[in-house]
């Protein structure tokens, strides 16, 4: 997970009405041109800007640090805040449901069919899953290198083989568990070769592996991993199977990084990950962009740009999917959910 938050001074004032947009050609909408060696039919159609929702605070439907963003049964929409310490449900639709408390510094959240919710918390080292009316009802993991153990675990989803699979960034891997929290299976390691993570990042760092990891039809898994500049592609046991991205700021790149208060570039990449129902992959990143992709890496469609107009953003994390392929993008430094048509 990546926590280079910007000051959110003046943030509250500039996003202080609830805005609800609809249709397509939307002033600040900045679509990214397609790959030059991309034909117009191999292409799908470029993400459209649907609504959104949120502001900065406390209250009900409002966001400070919302990071992980998860779509569960009947397309509703779940949140979790490193800040705000809860986790809130809306409708596709961005009306708000309900809330409940959590443990501090939440990361990455998923969903299960029956509504129970598996939260990553990032500075705690742990992992705890709550009921649908948000009882806590286990949680493990300490802070450590061995099986079962975390370094800053960055966010956590849910396989097609029913285990839960936790980016942990600080030891360079990906555990895998049953929900009830038995160890399964881990790979990754610290390095910069294709298969590991981190690269010249000191290993225990919270740049030093995965931030947030997907997968496809086939289950298939891909990692984001930011202090590389690039998409890692593996089977379920780890075995990788492909490898994209670079620090540039074209189509397809992950930079230019995010600067740091003294003008001088800090730390970013490429942050969370989805994939849709036609194994296309979905990819945030700190230069303030969701780009498109096949399953093997091919650029599609970009859309961002800094700002805060229908479609920009500032610092965006988590990204999910519903069951129309619709996109919800964590706006995360303009404290909103942002939601498009993807085609």
């Amino acid at each position: 997970m990546e926590i280079s938050f910007i000051s959110e001074q003046g943030a509250s004032e500039r996003l202080s009405r609830r805005r609800f947009l609809a249709g397509a050609g939307i002033a600040g909408l900045s679509l990214l041109s397609r790959a030059r060696n991309a034909k117009s039919d191999e292409a799908p159609p470029p993400p459209r800007f649907l609504l959104e929702w949120g502001q900065h605070g406390e209250k009900e439907g409002e966001f400070a640090a919302c990071v992980g963003v998860a779509v569960g049964k009947s397309d509703e929409v779940y949140t979790a805040e490193f800040r705000n310490q809860r986790v809130q449900r809306f409708t596709s639709e961005g009306k708000f449901l309900g809330t409940f408390p959590i443990l501090p510094h939440a990361g990455g959240v998923a969903v299960d069919a029956d509504g129970t919710v598996f939260v990553a918390h990032w500075n705690s080292n742990k992992v705890a899953v709550y009921s649908a009316t948000g009882e806590r009802l286990r949680e493990w993991g300490v802070k450590g290198t061995g099986d079962g153990e975390f370094q800053l675990p960055g966010s956590i989803a849910l396989g097609p083989d029913g285990l839960l699979y936790v980016p942990d960034q600080g030891n360079s891997r990906v555990q895998k568990f049953t929900k009830d929290g038995k160890f399964v299976g881990k790979w990754g390691e610290h390095g910069k070769e294709p298969g590991q993570f981190g690269g010249s990042i000191p290993a225990g760092g919270r740049f030093s592996g995965p931030q947030f990891v997907a997968f496809d039809r086939a289950g298939n898994v891909y990692t984001t991993d930011a202090a590389l500049d690039r998409i890692q592609k593996f089977t379920p046991d780890g075995k990788l199977l492909a490898h994209w991205g670079n620090e540039s700021s074209e189509p397809g790149g992950f930079g230019p990084p995010p600067l740091n208060k003294d003008g001088t570039p800090g730390m970013g990449g490429p942050i969370s990950i989805c994939v849709d129902s036609k194994d296309r992959v979905w990819v945030s990143a700190t230069n303030n962009r969701v780009q498109q992709f096949t399953n093997d890496g091919k650029f599609l469609h970009g859309l961002g740009g800094a700002g805060e107009e229908p479609g920009q953003f500032h610092l965006p994390h988590g990204l999910a999917l519903d069951s129309h392929d619709c996109l919800y993008v964590a706006d995360t430094m303009n404290f909103r959910i942002q939601k498009f048509a993807t085609g």
